[in-house]
């Protein structure tokens, strides 16, 4: 008797071993996208102000008036409805328009050195942006000076 109840007890412990289900493998896929697509979306138009320009890695720009400190954004979308690269755009039109709102914030007219800080590494280009998508979450993380600029 004693005997069947330590193989019952192995039998149920083998059982419910396999009924347990490991986690999914989480998805971090990088990306290196253009500006230009983001900039081109029509809620782009919509939201970005014009009167805050943004120059993106190392694009050469009018003498700085006056320096208003850095900032940085970190923003997720939800990536379950869209392919990798259009949560990657709206994540970063989102990154975007938050630096912008923190110029008009602090009195910069312009937003400088606009680069990718994901994870806190930087990655600089004059455009393209690093995004990275997993299974249902795209985050985009933007740093850039706030200044201000001549008025054209």
């Amino acid at each position: 008797m004693r005997y069947r109840t330590l193989t019952g007890s192995l039998m149920g412990l083998a059982l419910a071993g396999l009924m347990v289900t490991t986690p999914a493998q989480a998805r971090d896929t990088t990306y290196y996208l253009p500006f230009k697509d983001v900039l081109s979306l029509p809620q782009a138009r919509e939201k970005l102000d014009p009167s805050i320009r943004l120059y993106f890695g190392n694009q050469v720009h009018p003498e700085v008036e006056a320096r208003h400190n850095g900032y940085y954004v970190d923003r997720k979308t939800s990536s379950v409805t869209k392919t990798d690269e259009e949560a990657c755009r709206w994540v970063a039109l989102s990154a975007l328009i938050d630096l912008q709102e923190r110029a008009r914030f602090v009195g910069a007219n312009a937003v400088t050195n606009i680069s990718s800080y994901y994870n806190k590494q930087e990655y600089v280009d004059d455009n393209k942006y690093e995004c990275h998508a997993g299974n249902v979450v795209a985050g985009v993380a933007l740093k850039g000076k706030m200044v201000t600029l001549p008025v054209q």
